[in-house]
């Protein structure tokens, strides 16, 4: 096991510990000398206000490599906006085809994931066996999520969740959009929008710093999605806490390792409404509630039905 991924150990013990239990103080690292950005102050009081150190905060915080980044909130609040005001019709084969979502539906891609699946055919059974999503949806997951594993997020999860932790309205961020368009209803909704995702991204730092606290662990070592979403299966750390499964019997989760992500996807998946017997339509609902994008279901599902078909089930 390298040094990455024991920083990135997940245990049941660790997090029923970070809930009940005062989060230790680290010791002082580089950049502790570093004055903490002013902007921070709100998130580390609120966060100190909760059990976590603040003299460990402020260090973290202080970090020379954490920088806040209004455009990342900008980003997913445009994208809100341009699903509220300019609603697309419903996706087809031909919008799926011309998507970025394409490079899943090649022949090289179905055959990684038909491969994906027999290398890792003890963690594919323990899914399905105990959580029911058969391994052509769990694959189909694993590959448009992060290629497999291949692709795990350039950004760090600290920086990605305190900035948009930090944009609770549309002023930090107004700058940096391009979908307001000097429409006040565009405006109301955007800056209501950036206020909604600003506390889901303080209640996810929260889960992820308490996990580092507790682990003695730098919270910025974790790589991520654009929106904080990490490992194998880009679980946020709230949903990492809740679904995650120590798919290896290794006694720790990893979700970084194919065995716990693909059994995780399907604790996931169960958790949010998969049962057998699932109609098409009753499948989507439950792909939806991973990516809310009917384009994301579309992918996910035909990516499925492929890998399926090539495993000649």
């Amino acid at each position: 096991m390298n040094s990455i991924t024991k920083r990135l150990l997940w245990t049941a013990v660790i997090v029923a510990a970070s809930c009940v239990c005062p989060v230790p103080t680290l010791a002082a690292g580089p950049g502790t000398a570093q004055a903490t950005d002013a902007g921070w102050q709100p998130l580390i009081t609120r966060l100190a206000g909760e059990g976590l150190d603040r003299g460990w905060l402020e260090r973290i915080f202080s970090g020379p490599g954490l920088a806040y980044d209004p455009a990342i909130m900008a980003r997913k609040v445009d994208a809100m906006v341009r699903k509220q005001f300019e609603p697309k019709p419903p996706p087809t084969k031909k919008t799926l085809e011309s998507s970025n979502y394409k490079q899943f539906l090649t022949p090289a891609s179905i055959e990684s994931g038909v491969r994906y699946i027999r290398e890792n055919r003890a963690a594919f059974d323990r899914a399905q066996r105990e959580f029911g999503p058969p391994p052509e949806l769990v694959a189909a997951f694993v590959m448009v999520e992060t290629k497999l594993g291949t692709y795990l997020g350039d950004r760090d999860a600290l920086g990605v969740l305190a900035s948009l932790a930090r944009s609770s309205g549309l002023g930090l961020i107004e700058p940096y959009m391009k979908t307001l368009r000097g429409d006040a209803d565009r405006a109301a909704y955007a800056d209501g929008a950036a206020r909604d995702r600003s506390e889901w991204a303080y209640r996810e730092l929260a889960a992820l710093l308490r996990y580092a606290a507790t682990n003695k662990q730098s919270p910025s070592s974790l790589p991520c999605s654009i929106y904080g979403a990490i490992g194998i299966c880009q679980f946020m750390p709230s949903n990492a806490l809740r679904f995650g499964v120590d798919g290896d019997n290794d006694g720790v989760l990893d979700l970084f390792t194919p065995a716990d992500a693909i059994v995780s996807v399907a604790s996931y998946l169960r958790g949010h409404g998969w049962k057998p017997g699932m109609t098409p339509a009753e499948r989507d609902k439950v792909i939806y509630a991973y990516n809310h994008s009917d384009l994301y279901v579309l992918a996910v599902a035909t990516v499925a039905d492929r890998i399926r078909a090539r495993l000649g089930g």
